[in-house]
C-alpha cells in the first residue's frame, strides 16, 4: 500500500442530517483484502488510526456523483443558514477551502468535473453570502475559495456577476416602480469592499484581493466567440456597475489641494487603487478614456503628488506617464484644458536639486515628450511653464523641448522652408545622370554666335534651381579624371551654385564682347597671368608646378563669371565621354583644342 501522504479533514452525516468533525488525516489507496479491491483510505495524523476504509467500485460512478451533489448541496446550505453555529461554520468553511486546494492535485480533467460540479451546486451565491458575514476567519477562508475558482476560471465568475447584475437590475425596475430601494450588492463589488476596508496594516488581504480583480479585468484571458465578445461585454458591466465602487477612497480622500488623509496605510490603499487604474489604462482604451475624462479622475489622481509619502506620489505620476504614453490626443488635449502639468512642475520644483527617484522619473516623462515630439504637450509646456525650467541645465531635457517648440513655429511661419530643411536632411536631391547628358550636349551643339553679348553659359536646370530659389548655396564639387593615354590627362571642370571654383581650375576674365570657352597655353601658367590667387595650383600658391601638358578650361565674361559647367562624377560613363569628344563635329574641336 503506497502513501501519498496528502492531508483531508473527514466528516461524517449523522442520523440527523448534520455533519460530524471525525478528524484530519492522510489519505491514501491501496487493496484492501477485506473489501476485495482497491480502497481510499484515511488515517488519523495524530496516531495513525483508520478514519475512514471506502472501497473504490467503478460500477458506482453515477450513483457517487449523486452522493458528491447531495453532498455539497448540503455543505452550501449549512454554509449560508444564519442558524449555523459559528465554529460550525468555520469547520465546514475550512473543509471546503482544503477540498479546493487538494482538487490541484487532480488531472485536469478530473479538475474540470470538480470545479463545474461546485459551480452548478451554487458555490458562487454561497461564497456571496459567506463574504458578507462579520467573522475574519469565515471571510478569509472564503477569499481562498474564490482565488481557486478566478484561476481556474475567471470567465465562469465574469458570466455569474453579469447573470447577477442583470437579475439586479431586473428587481430594481420593480422596486423602482413600488418606490422601494434594492440594496443586493453584487460579488464582485463586495470584493472591492473588502480590499478598500482591510484592516491588516500590511493589507494582506487587499493585495490579494486586487490580484484577483485585476484577473478579472484582464482582456488577454476574455473569450471571443462568434456570438460575442465577453471584453465588450464584461467591460460596459464593470465600468457601470462597479468602478464607482473601485475609485470611491480616491474621490473621496482626493477633494482638496492635497490628500485629506495621508497616513501610511490610507497610502497603501491608494497605491493599490492607483496600480489597478494603470492596468486599466494600459489594457483598456475606449471604457476607461470615457470614465477618466468624464470624471476628471487625472486631476484628482495628481493630488497625490502632494502626499509626504514618495512612493504614492511616483504610483501618481506612473498613472500619467501611462497616459502620455498612448500619444492619444484626446488625452493630451484633456491634459491641457485642465493645466494637469501644474502638479508635476510643482512637485519637480518642491524636490529641489535632490536626485531621486521622484527626479529621475519626471525627468524621463519630459524627455518622453521631447524624443517623441509630441506637437501639442511640447508647445504646451514651454508656453506655459518654461519660466520655472529654464534655469534647470543639468540635463538638456527643457532646452530641448525649448528647441522644439521653436523649430515647430519656425516650421509653422515658413512651410517651404520646412519643405527645405527636409530635402537638405534625406540628402536625396540629384538630378538624374542622363538629363546632365542631355544638358552638355545641348550646350556643346550651340554657336558662339547664338549666345547674346554678356550671357552666362548656366544650365537649364541650373537656372530653374536659382530662379525658384529652392536651396541656398551649396558647395557640390564633383570632378572627375579621365586618362588618356599615357602623355595626356584632361581635368574637366567642376563647381557649384555660388561660382566658387574648384581648386583645380583657374578663371580668367576677358573684355571681349562674347563668352568662350577657351583652353589656356603653357604660358598663361607664369606668375602674373589672371587667376584665382592663392588657389590650389594657381601662380603664387604654394607648391604650385607649372606643367606643360595640362589644359586648364576656364568660362570668361564680360561681366564676369555667373555659372559653370556640371558635369556628373559616374565612373561608368568615362568610356562614352571618349567616344562622344571623339566624334564631335571639326568646328567643335578646333574651338575646344584651341
Amino acid at each position: 500500500m503506497t502513501d501519498t501522504r496528502r492531508r483531508v479533514k473527514v466528516y461524517t452525516l449523522n442520523e440527523d442530517r448534520q455533519w460530524d468533525d471525525r478528524g484530519t488525516g492522510h489519505v491514501s489507496s491501496g487493496y484492501v483484502e477485506r473489501l476485495k479491491g482497491m480502497s481510499l483510505l484515511v488515517r488519523a495524523e495524530s496516531d495513525g488510526s483508520l478514519l475512514l476504509e471506502s472501497k473504490i467500485n467503478p460500477n458506482t460512478a453515477y450513483q457517487k456523483q449523486q452522493e458528491d451533489e447531495k453532498f455539497l448541496t448540503d455543505l452550501f446550505a449549512q454554509l449560508t443558514d444564519e442558524a449555523t453555529d459559528e465554529e460550525k461554520r468555520q469547520e465546514l468553511v475550512n473543509f471546503l477551502k482544503e477540498f479546493c486546494a487538494f482538487s490541484q492535485t487532480l488531472q485536469p480533467q478530473n479538475r474540470d468535473a470538480f470545479f463545474k460540479t461546485l459551480s452548478n451546486m451554487g458555490i458562487l451565491p454561497a461564497l456571496e453570502v459567506i463574504l458578507g458575514m462579520d467573522d475574519t476567519q469565515v471571510r478569509s477562508a472564503a477569499t481562498d475559495i474564490f482565488s481557486y475558482l478566478v484561476e481556474y476560471n475567471p470567465s465562469m465568475v465574469r458570466e455569474f456577476v453579469m447573470q447577477e447584475a442583470q437579475q439586479n437590475d431586473d428587481v430594481s425596475k420593480k422596486l423602482t416602480e413600488q418606490k422601494i430601494t434594492n440594496k443586493d450588492i453584487l460579488l464582485i463589488n463586495l470584493i472591492i469592499e473588502h480590499m478598500i476596508c482591510d484592516t491588516d496594516p500590511e493589507l494582506g488581504g487587499a493585495v490579494q484581493l486586487m490580484g484577483l480583480l485585476r484577473t478579472l479585468v484582464d482582456p488577454e484571458n476574455m473569450l471571443a466567440t462568434a456570438n460575442k465578445t465577453e471584453k465588450t461585454e464584461f467591460l460596459g458591466f464593470f465600468y457601470k456597475h462597479c468602478m464607482h465602487v473601485l475609485t470611491a477612497p480616491l474621490l473621496a480622500n482626493t477633494t482638496e489641494d492635497k490628500p485629506s488623509k495621508d497616513d501610511f496605510q490610507t497610502a497603501q490603499l491608494l497605491a493599490l487603487v492607483l496600480e489597478l487604474l494603470t492596468f486599466c489604462v494600459e489594457h483598456h482604451t475606449y471604457h476607461i478614456k470615457n470614465y477618466i475624462i468624464n470624471k476628471d479622475i487625472l486631476r484628482r489622481v495628481l493630488v497625490l503628488m502632494a502626499s509626504k509619502h514618495a512612493f504614492l506620489a511616483l504610483c501618481a505620476l506612473r498613472f500619467k506617464r501611462k497616459i502620455i504614453g498612448l500619444k492619444d490626443e484626446f488625452y493630451n488635449r484633456y491634459i491641457m484644458k485642465s493645466f494637469l502639468f501644474e502638479p508635476v512642475v510643482k512637485a519637480f520644483l518642491n524636490n529641489g536639486s535632490r536626485y531621486n527617484l521622484m527626479n529621475s522619473a519626471i525627468i524621463e516623462m519630459f524627455e518622453f515628450i521631447r524624443v517623441e515630439d509630441i506637437k501639442s504637450l511640447t508647445a504646451h509646456v514651454v508656453e506655459n511653464y518654461w519660466k520655472a525650467l529654464e534655469d534647470v541645465d543639468y540635463v538638456q531635457t527643457f532646452k530641448g523641448l525649448k528647441l522644439r517648440f521653436e523649430q515647430q513655429r519656425e516650421r509653422q511661419d515658413n512651410p517651404k522652408l520646412d519643405s527645405m530643411r527636409s530635402i537638405l536632411r534625406n540628402h536625396r536631391y540629384r538630378r538624374d545622370a542622363r538629363t546632365l547628358e542631355d544638358e552638355e550636349e545641348m550646350w556643346f551643339n550651340t554657336d558662339e554666335d547664338d549666345m547674346e553679348d554678356g550671357e552666362a553659359v548656366v544650365s537649364p536646370s541650373d537656372k530653374t534651381k536659382n530662379d525658384d530659389d529652392i536651396m541656398d548655396p551649396i558647395s557640390k564639387f564633383m570632378e572627375r579624371k579621365k586618362l588618356k593615354e599615357s602623355e595626356e590627362k584632361e581635368v574637366l571642370l567642376k563647381t557649384n551654385l555660388s561660382g566658387r571654383q574648384s581648386p583645380s581650375f583657374k578663371l580668367s576674365l576677358s573684355s571681349g564682347t562674347k563668352t568662350t570657352l577657351s583652353s589656356q597655353s603653357p604660358a598663361t601658367n607664369l606668375p602674373g597671368s589672371p587667376g584665382s590667387p592663392g588657389s590650389p595650383g594657381s601662380p603664387g600658391s604654394p607648391g604650385s608646378i607649372p606643367k606643360s601638358t595640362s589644359q586648364t578650361a576656364a568660362i570668361t565674361t564680360k561681366g564676369g563669371l555667373v555659372g559653370l559647367v556640371d558635369y556628373p562624377d559616374d565612373d561608368e560613363e568615362d568610356d562614352e565621354d571618349d567616344d562622344k569628344e571623339d566624334t564631335l563635329p571639326l568646328s567643335k574641336k578646333a574651338k575646344f583644342e584651341s
